[in-house]
């Protein structure tokens, strides 16, 4: 359903089609428990002062269509932690990776890509406006330098 919301994309390149191996390859709980894992790193400040209680017992569901990525997330014990696979999401972002991508390293600001229909938002709206907020707060430098390094380049890719 949400790949038919994304705008067509022409043949990927060669490199996009063994970078989507993996989403299709390795089961999507894999994924999920390896993305909570780097978040509750990357946002440890955030989690301490609780500012993710909002997903507390909530799913939240980031489907990035080029790569195949299912990730599904919920907060357990002030910690990012894997859902449920087969666990409807309260909130999905879908879109491709680049866009993401662009996200993460505060290339785009998140209403831009949401308005631009870039980055899909549905389900519970206001959990939906509260993580886009909580995306906001965030400093321009909050993934450690060597990730956002390699996100840099990475980002050629797409």
């Amino acid at each position: 359903m949400i790949t038919q919301l994304l705008p067509r994309l022409p043949t990927l390149p060669r490199a996009n089609r063994i970078l989507a191996l993996p989403g299709k390859v390795i089961p999507g709980p894999v994924h999920s428990s390896s993305l909570a894992l780097i978040l509750n790193r990357v946002l440890a400040e955030a989690l301490h002062n609780q500012e993710l209680q909002f997903l507390e017992h909530r799913i939240l569901q980031i489907y990035v269509a080029d790569l195949s990525l299912d990730y599904r997330l919920t907060l357990q014990g002030n910690q990012l932690a894997r859902a449920d696979s087969q666990s409807d999401p309260d909130v999905r972002f879908a879109g491709e990776a680049r866009e993401f991508m662009l996200l993460g390293l505060n290339k785009e600001d998140p209403d831009t890509l949401f308005f631009q229909r870039r980055l899909l938002l549905e389900g519970d709206t206001e959990l939906g406006l509260e993580i886009k907020n909580f995306l906001y707060t965030l400093d321009e430098d909050f993934l450690p330098k060597p990730v956002r390094q390699l996100a840099e380049k990475a980002l050629n890719l797409f």
